[in-house]
């Protein structure tokens, strides 16, 4: 019993650091740059600070060997482009405000989408 018990604890643990590790401060984004174009590449995007219009479309150009997303946290929003490849998101929708935007492939790639109301 005492085994099980550990096991349980230990395996509670692994999962709370897992998720522990979920939330990730954005990048500062005092002057948002306006675009609507983001460049992905080399684990970054650029402009990693940008300010769209309401229902704006950005363009994604994936410049980089690997795949990358545009998922603004809190929003339907979840763009997959192949590396190498060209994509958009539609921001239709997405309320005015500040977001966080991630790569689910790799949760380093940070940037700030700031919408205008």
């Amino acid at each position: 019993m005492r085994i099980v018990t550990g096991i349980v604890i230990a395996a509670l643990a692994v999962g709370g650091i897992a998720c522990s590790g979920d939330e990730v401060e954005p990048p500062p984004c005092p002057n948002p740059t306006q675009a609507t174009t983001v460049v992905m590449d080399d684990f970054s995007y650029g402009p990693n600070c940008l300010a769209v219009d309401a229902d704006a479309i950005v363009s994604l150009d994936n410049q980089g060997a690997a795949p990358h997303t545009f998922t603004i946290e809190g929003t339907g929003v979840d763009a997959d482009v192949a590396a190498g490849e060209q994509g958009s998101a539609d921001l239709a929708g997405v309320a005015p405000g500040a977001y966080t935007v991630t790569c689910t492939y790799h949760p380093q790639m940070l940037a700030v989408v700031e919408v205008a109301g």
